[in-house]
């Protein structure tokens, strides 16, 4: 069984990678989206790794939520603007905005 660290985690490293795809498919958005990869890389890091950890005035997990809540608004902008793969897209705001919420309110809890 996963924790909701763990998952988070693995859910960050998956935007890292659509963010990096992105990059490579859109001159226009390659500096930005390299700089968000690397950012949900960091954080898909540190919040398995020390997920009480703290930066700031915020727990990693807490952090670690917002980037995941964020990735699903984008990812909800992407599904308005492209009827092929809205449906995918939406799908993939509610997991992000489902495990943010769960990993900033108990990131060693266990996904049911």
């Amino acid at each position: 069984m996963s924790t909701h660290a763990e998952l988070a985690s693995k859910l960050l490293a998956d935007a890292s990678i659509f963010f990096r795809t992105l990059a490579e498919q859109n001159e226009e958005l390659a500096e930005q989206m390299n700089e968000n990869a690397t950012v949900f890389e960091q954080m898909a890091d540190l919040v398995v790794t020390e997920p009480n950890g703290r930066l700031e005035d915020m727990s990693h997990a807490e952090l670690a939520g917002r980037l995941l809540n964020d990735a699903a608004g984008f990812f909800r902008e992407l599904a308005e603007k492209n009827e092929p793969i809205r449906e995918q897209m939406n799908e993939n705001a509610n997991v992000y905005e489902q495990m943010g919420q769960l990993v900033s309110a108990d990131p060693l809890g266990v996904l049911d």
